[in-house]
C-alpha cells in the first residue's frame, strides 16, 4: 500500500488583530489521518486501501507580520515551510505533500489550492487551505496530490478556475466545489465536533478515474462484438471494495473507435449521502472533454444519471448514450446491487400494461312497456317506442402488468381512492347514480352502492374483478393501479361504468337518433358560428364511446346557438348533461369570429435547442436539487488565482 507522507503546518496570521483559532495539533491529526472519519478515511475508501494518507501535524506557528501578503499560494506555502525549517529545524525531505492550514480572521484575502512547494532538500505537492474550509475542498486538493485531474460535465458550464465543462461533474470530488451547479456533497445537520471542516462530505471519486487507476473493478460490454443485449449486475460504490466473486462496481462500455463509457451505481449512503437517492451514473472516459484537457490521467466527462426507483414508461427510466442504450431490469437493496440491460443502439421506455373491459354476466327482464315522445320533447326522438326494463349484473375486469418477464411485481389497487386489501371482499361507496326511467330523462340521486372485488395474481402483474349490484343503477368508479418492482414503479387509472338498470328500446330508435345527430353535426360544421366547450376535466371521465357522442353533441349545440333555436339547444344540453353525468354542466360558448392575434415572425425562428443525438433528455434534467446540495460554486477563498506556480490546480 503506497503511503502518502504528509506534513500539516498550522500557520496563524493575526495581521495585527487578536483572532481565535480553534483546533490544536491533535485535532488536525484526527481530521487528516483518522481511518474512520478523516481525510485519510475518505481516500482509503476511494482507493480501496491503495492510498494511505499518513504523516505529522506541526502545531500553530504565529507570524507577526501586521499585513501579510497571502495572495499567492506558492509564496505562502514556501514562506511557511521556510519558517518551520528555520525556527523549528523541521526536515521536510520525507514528506511528499505539505498542507498549510492558515489561521486568519474572516474576510482576510488568501489564495488557496494546490501548487508546487519547495523545501531545502526537495519539492513537494503543496496545498494551502484555511481553518474552517469545508471537507470537500481539502479532499479535492488531496486528490490532485494523488495525481487526479478535474472532472468535466455540461460543456455550457463555466467556472473561473477552469475551461468550459470543468468542475461540472455533479457527483465527483474532482469537481468540488462547483459540481456544475446541479450536484454536490452532504451537509450534516450537526457536523462532527461542531466544526465546518466536517461539512460538505463527499461525494465519491468518479468511477472512470477510479477504474483507470485500478481502484475498482468493472465488467466490459464491447459494442463492436455485441450481437444483442446483455445484462450486468453492479454493486453500489459504497458497499465493500474489490471483492472476488461479487458483482463489480462498474460496467465499462467499449466503442469501436476506442472511446469508453463507464456506468457506476451509487446508493445515497456513506460518502454519497448528498446524492439524495440511489442512482446510475454514466460518464465518458477516452475521447471526452476531460480526457482531452488532461490526457493520461483517466479524467472523465459526466453524461447523465438515472435515479432509482425509476418511473416506468418515462424517459427517465432508460439512458441512451452514444451507440448504446441502458435500462434497469432488477435491483436488490439487501445486496446493494442493481441489474441493467445494455444493447447497441437505442432503447425506449417500457410502460406498464393496463387494460380493462366490462362484461354483462347476468341479465333479467323486469318489465316491458312503451313510451311516446311528441315533437320537441326529446332531441332527435319522437313517436311511440317499446322498451324492455333490464336488470344487469356486470363485471369489470382490469389487469395491470409490467411486461418484462422474470421480475417480481407488486400491484396495489384502489377504487375511488380506497385501497383494496386481501384477495376478495366488498366495499360500499357513496356515488351519484343515474336513475333509469322510461323517458330516458336525466335523473340523478346520491346512493350507497356495493361493489364486490376479487384480486388474483397473473404473469407479471395482477387482475382485478369488480362486480356490481343491478339495483345500484348506473354510476362510474375511478380505478387506479400502482405497479412496483424493486427498482421502479408507475401507476395508471381509468373510469369504469356499471349500468345495472336500463330501459332498453329497439336498435332502430338509437340508429335514427344517431343519424339525426350526425345530420346536425354536418350542418353545424358548415354553418355554425359558435363552438360549445365542456370543462376540460370532464373529458377525462368519459370512455371512448361517450366522448365521441359528447363531441357530436357539442357540435349540435354550437349550431343551435348560432341559429338561435332555444328549444333545440335546451334538449341537446339536457342530452349532454345526461351523457356526462352532470345535470348542470357548465358550458362555454366561444364565438368563432373572435379570432386571437398571433405573432407573425419576421423570418425563421430557431427550433428547440438541440440535444446530442444520443441524449434522452436535457442535460440538467437529471438532478433535482435538495437541501444537501450547494446551490452555487462559491469558493472557500475570496481570491483564487493560478499564478506563481507551474500548472497549479484547484
Amino acid at each position: 500500500m503506497p503511503v502518502v507522507r504528509t506534513a500539516v503546518l498550522l500557520a496563524m496570521f493575526p495581521a495585527g488583530q487578536p483572532i481565535n483559532v480553534p483546533g490544536d495539533a491533535p485535532w488536525y491529526v484526527s481530521y487528516l489521518f483518522s481511518p474512520t472519519h478523516g481525510q485519510a478515511a475518505y481516500w482509503l475508501k476511494q482507493t480501496d486501501n491503495d492510498m494511505l494518507l499518513d504523516g505529522e501535524v506541526f502545531d500553530w506557528a504565529v507570524f507577526e507580520d501586521p499585513a501579510p501578503d497571502l495572495s499567492s499560494r506558492t509564496r505562502t506555502v514556501d514562506m511557511v515551510i521556510r519558517a518551520m525549517e528555520d525556527d523549528r529545524n523541521i526536515d521536510f525531505s520525507s514528506f511528499d505533500v505539505v498542507v498549510v492550514v492558515l489561521g486568519v480572521r474572516n474576510g482576510y484575502p488568501t489564495d488557496g489550492g494546490s501548487t508546487r512547494a519547495t523545501s531545502r532538500h526537495r519539492e513537494h505537492h503543496g496545498i494551502v487551505t484555511r481553518q474552517g474550509d469545508r471537507f470537500d475542498f481539502l479532499a479535492h486538493e488531496l486528490g490532485h496530490a494523488l495525481g487526479l485531474s478535474h472532472s468535466f460535465g455540461d460543456p455550457a458550464f463555466k467556472d473561473p478556475g477552469e475551461d468550459y465543462g470543468g468542475y461540472a461533474h455533479p457527483y465527483c470530488i474532482m469537481s468540488a466545489m462547483a459540481y456544475g451547479n446541479i450536484g454536490g456533497p452532504y451537509f450534516p445537520a450537526a457536523p462532527r465536533d461542531g466544526r465546518p471542516e466536517y461539512s460538505a462530505l463527499g461525494p465519491s471519486l468518479n468511477a472512470t478515474t477510479a477504474l483507470g487507476r485500478g481502484w475498482i473493478q468493472a465488467d466490459t460490454y464491447n459494442l463492436a462484438a455485441a450481437s444483442g443485449p446483455a445484462e450486468f449486475t453492479l454493486r453500489s460504490r459504497h458497499w465493500l471494495g474489490r471483492v472476488p466473486r461479487t458483482a463489480p462496481q462498474a460496467v465499462e462500455v467499449l466503442a469501436a473507435d476506442g472511446t469508453n463509457y463507464v456506468i457506476e451505481y451509487r446508493e445515497d449512503a456513506d460518502w454519497d449521502r448528498g446524492q439524495g437517492s440511489p442512482a446510475l451514473i454514466v460518464a465518458r472516459g477516452r475521447g471526452s472533454s476531460g480526457d482531452t484537457h488532461y490526457p493520461g490521467t483517466f479524467a472523465t466527462t459526466y453524461l447523465g444519471l438515472r435515479r432509482l426507483p425509476v418511473a416506468f414508461g418515462s424517459w427517465g427510466s432508460v439512458f441512451n448514450g452514444p451507440g448504446f442504450g441502458m435500462e434497469v431490469v432488477g435491483r436488490s437493496p439487501e445486496d446493494h446491487t442493481v441489474t441493467i440491460r445494455l444493447r447497441p443502439g437505442r432503447v425506449g421506455p417500457v410502460p406498464i400494461g393496463f387494460t380493462n373491459r366490462t362484461d354483462t354476466v347476468g341479465e333479467e327482464v323486469r318489465s316491458t312497456g312503451a313510451t311516446t315522445w311528441g315533437p320537441g320533447q326529446k332531441l332527435c326522438v319522437e313517436g311511440t317506442w317499446e322498451y324492455r326494463e333490464l336488470a344487469r349484473r356486470q363485471q369489470a375486469v382490469l389487469e395491470a402488468t409490467y411486461p418484462p418477464g422474470g421480475v417480481p411485481v407488486t400491484v396495489t389497487w384502489t377504487v375511488d381512492g380506497v385501497p383494496l386489501t386481501g384477495a376478495s371482499g366488498q366495499h360500499t361507496f357513496t356515488e351519484v347514480v343515474e336513475v333509469a326511467n322510461p323517458r330516458l330523462d336525466l335523473q340523478t340521486a346520491a346512493r350507497k352502492v356495493v361493489v364486490s372485488y376479487a384480486i388474483e395474481p397473473i404473469a407479471a402483474g395482477s387482475r382485478l374483478r369488480l362486480t356490481n349490484r343491478p339495483d345500484d343503477e348506473t354510476y362510474q368508479l375511478d380505478v387506479a393501479a400502482t405497479v412496483s418492482t424493486s427498482f421502479g414503479a408507475a401507476d395508471d387509472r381509468t373510469w369504469i361504468e356499471f349500468s345495472g338498470h336500463e330501459y332498453r328500446y329497439s336498435q332502430d330508435l338509437y340508429d335514427k337518433r344517431d343519424a339525426c345527430i350526425r345530420n346536425f353535426v354536418d350542418i353545424g360544421q358548415r354553418f355554425a358560428k359558435s363552438k360549445v366547450l365542456l370543462p376540460p376535466d370532464l373529458w377525462q371521465h368519459l370512455g371512448d364511446e361517450r366522448a365521441e357522442r359528447a363531441r357530436q353533441l357539442t357540435d349540435v349545440l354550437g349550431y343551435q346557438h348560432t341559429v338561435g333555436d332555444a328549444v333545440a339547444y335546451r334538449l341537446a344540453a339536457d342530452e349532454l348533461g345526461a351523457l356526462v353525468h352532470d345535470e348542470g354542466v357548465a358550458l362555454t360558448v366561444a364565438p368563432l369570429d373572435d379570432v386571437a392575434e398571433v405573432r407573425i415572425p419576421d423570418g425563421p425562428i430557431a427550433p428547440p435547442g438541440q440535444a446530442p443525438p444520443w441524449a434522452a433528455g436535457p442535460f440538467t434534467s437529471t438532478f433535482t436539487s435538495t437541501s444537501t446540495s450547494m446551490p452555487t460554486s462559491t469558493r472557500a477563498h475570496p481570491t483564487r488565482t493560478h499564478s506563481d506556480g507551474p500548472e497549479p490546480q484547484d
